[in-house]
């Protein structure tokens, strides 16, 4: 790496300092820009060459800043070193003054991120132009202001470093050629309108409990080029009858840079009833995922991290002169990062052209299952951008986007394997509905149905991570639909929620399809583990039919209409509700205890008797009553007769003998096995023949 500095006296230094040795590898042209507000600090040139081997990697470029530096100016440019070669992508990033003891910067020192948009960037204690003035010319380079992406404030002096991802190097080429320019000054036009942060707070837009419509994935302005956010509200937040998209609530997501949680505080008095959310799109070189609402940074450098120090001065990285700052990481690690600043993770457009990586470097998730680690995933986009491809197609269109396709089977998979996450919906506007290009979608297109205790970044978040979410992949002009579940002995359930139960009765309700946008027919569609299990055509705006089922699985639904011929447009699919079979508890009825009386026999030979009782379960039966012997008898069936004897004792016989007749109350007692025992009394007369009297001689 070839690297020059310069002190600046005047523009003639300056353009001298552009004038790279004639040795430079690098074959690539700096952008030309204003020259203002750049007097009295430093240049400082980098140029070099990244063999194919970097491809993927990040390498950080050391640069100093003086005390008094209040504002900087970066340019850089890159060329592929063979004509014949792929062309090449080289991100641009910036940090701050390391801290004393350190050898390399980490997320702490970050002051921003352009990815590859911008080819020159300025940095200084001023704040960000206004937004006119940024909508006249949306990437351009304004002498004396912070370029948006990057994080104005106090220029500290020390130890800086430019940042360059290597986005793509065409693994069988040469290489690519690059330069770096840096110029720093103490001018005061960097210092005459220092930033005012207007920061984001929680708010509460909405304190009932419901179903809400968002759009978890729409970019701001801090990626320069992208519509003013404002403009991406309007849109977004004005109702669907005024030729809005009809939003309750919306996350602003930003390539790799938070700087949007330092101004949101200006918009959100202006959507009562609206929520914003801040987030941040962490965009790596193998997937795109969303850190939503988290207040923890997620380091977006998956790959390895190098220093490159030429100390030779040959151009040329050799095993001594790049060092390995930190080796690449797992996605997983960030995305517990995530979760652990209260946000949640989503993963962005999986599938979107994983089979065509050059027409969108980054954009479809290749890590592994291992290292992505989805139980750490709370959400997958299974519909980003329009919902029918290309989006300019005529209307009514005539096929489905096949990456929403292709991202529902992902997201079945990955539910078959037993990861619990929300499916959800995004539009990956950037131009707040401006940009008709063939991917392109409006705020709102598509749209994800959260239902939240209230509508606030704390319920959403909360809502999301339960899974009680349905995609809209058209857009929150869709029919709404409602499914709540329930079995015997259950309360009610939402998608997301986990039953387990002898049945489930699903009940789906969809409001609107008659008079639908979109016209039908509809049809609803019960999906058991990713796979139509039962389908009724939806008739009339206030629809409602309950599924029931008795078998173990996740049971999700989908809403379709034919767009053309055969081909089936998804208007609706939701996060399913797990459902498990369990068998009904049967409780043990007790032995009955009844039992009734037969026929009683009175015996005048011996005066005894005898009792016939009809007994309805096994068990004991037992005689008793005052003057007689106690009796029982054993039963071994049930609606068994037994024979109870009756045997007077010694006083009741004399007494019979005495007078022939006697009456006696019974008591019998059945104790049915393991039942409750029951007891009747009867009053019998037991008979004797009367003893002869002797007369006295």
């Amino acid at each position: 790496m070839r690297r020059t500095r310069t002190a600046i006296a005047g523009l003639a230094a300056i353009c001298a300092a552009f004038v790279l040795p004639a040795v430079a590898s690098a074959d690539c042209s700096l952008s030309a820009a204003s020259d203002d507000y750049l007097s009295g600090g430093t240049t400082q040139t980098f140029s070099g060459h990244f063999d194919p081997n970097l491809n993927g990697k990040f390498v950080q470029l050391p640069f100093h800043v003086d005390s008094g530096t209040r504002g900087m100016r970066i340019r850089y440019c890159f060329a592929k070193s063979d004509p014949a070669d792929d062309g090449p992508t080289l991100d641009l990033g910036v940090y701050g003054a390391r801290p004393a003891g350190e050898t390399s910067w980490s997320q702490d020192e970050r002051r921003g991120w352009s990815g590859s948009a911008l080819r020159t960037v300025g940095i200084g204690e001023n704040g960000y132009t206004d937004e006119t003035t940024y909508n006249a010319s949306r990437k351009a380079y304004v002498p004396g202001f912070t370029t948006r992406a990057f994080k104005p404030g106090p220029i500290d002096a020390g130890e800086w470093a430019v940042e360059l991802g290597a986005g793509w190097i065409d693994p069988d080429g040469a290489g690519v050629d690059w330069k770096v320019e840096v110029v720093t000054s103490p001018d005061s036009n960097w210092s005459n309108a220092p930033f005012t942060p207007d920061p984001y707070s929680s708010y509460v837009a909405d304190a009932d409990p419901g179903w809400y419509t968002g759009d978890l994935h729409a970019h701001g302005e801090m990626e320069p080029g992208n519509a003013p956010m404002r403009q991406t509200f309007d849109l977004g937040f004005k109702p669907l009858a005024q030729g809005g998209t009809g939003l309750d609530f919306m996350t602003i997501v930003d390539h790799n840079n938070d700087n949007s949680r330092s101004v949101l505080g200006g918009y959100t008095g202006d959507y009562p009833g609206k929520l914003i959310i801040p987030g941040v799109e962490v965009t790596t070189y193998d997937g795109h995922a969303n850190a939503q609402y988290s207040n923890q940074f997620a380091d977006f450098r998956f790959s390895d991290v190098y220093r490159w120090d030429d100390d030779d001065n040959d151009d040329a990285e050799t095993a001594d002169e790049l060092s390995l700052v930190r080796p690449s990481i797992d996605p997983s690690s960030q995305f517990q990062r995530i979760l652990d600043g209260d946000g949640f993770t989503q993963v962005n457009h999986p599938e979107t052209l994983k089979s065509a990586p050059a027409a969108c470097r980054g954009c479809a998730w290749t890590y592994s299952d291992e290292r992505t680690g989805w139980g750490k995933v709370s959400a997958l986009e299974i519909q980003n951008g329009a919902a029918a491809f290309p989006a300019n197609q005529p209307t009514p269109p005539s096929a489905m986007n096949p990456f929403t396709l292709d991202a529902i089977t992902l997201y079945e998979r990955l539910l078959a394997a037993g990861f619990h996450i929300a499916a959800v919906g995004s539009s990956d506007d950037h131009q707040g509905g401006g940009a008709t290009g063939p991917t392109d979608s409006e705020v709102g297109r598509g749209a994800t149905v959260v239902h939240a205790d209230q509508l606030s970044p704390g319920a959403i978040v909360a809502a999301v991570k339960a899974g009680h979410t349905y995609v809209k992949p058209f857009g929150a002009d869709a029919p709404d639909v409602d499914l709540t579940a329930s079995g015997p002995g259950t309360g009610t359930a939402l998608p997301g929620d986990s039953v387990t139960s002898s049945s489930l009765d699903i009940k789906i309700d969809v409001k609107g399809a008659a008079s639908a946008v979109r016209p039908g027919p509809y049809t609803l569609k019960l999906l058991q583990d990713g796979i139509e299990v039962g389908s009724v055509p939806v008739t009339g705006d206030d629809f409602s039919h309950t599924f029931t089922v008795t078998e173990t699985g996740r049971y999700s639904f989908e809403l379709t209409r034919i767009l053309t011929g055969t081909n089936v447009g998804i208007e609706a699919y939701s996060t399913p509700v797990w459902f498990t079979y369990k068998k009904p508890d049967v409780t043990p009825q007790p032995p009955s205890n009844a039992f009734r009386f037969g026929a009683f026999k009175a015996n005048r030979k011996n005066g005894t008797g005898t009792l016939k009782v009809r007994v309805a379960s096994p068990g004991r039966v037992k005689l008793t009553g005052k003057g007689i012997a106690a009796a029982s008898a054993r039963v071994k069936a049930k609606n068994q007769t037994v024979t109870l004897r009756i045997r007077p004792k010694a006083a009741l016989k004399k007494r019979l003998k005495k007078r022939g007749v006697a009456s006696v109350r019974l008591r019998v007692t059945n104790a049915p096995t393991g039942g409750k025992a029951l007891s009747k009394s009867k009053t019998v007369k037991l008979r004797a023949k009367k003893a002869k009297k002797h007369r006295r001689r």
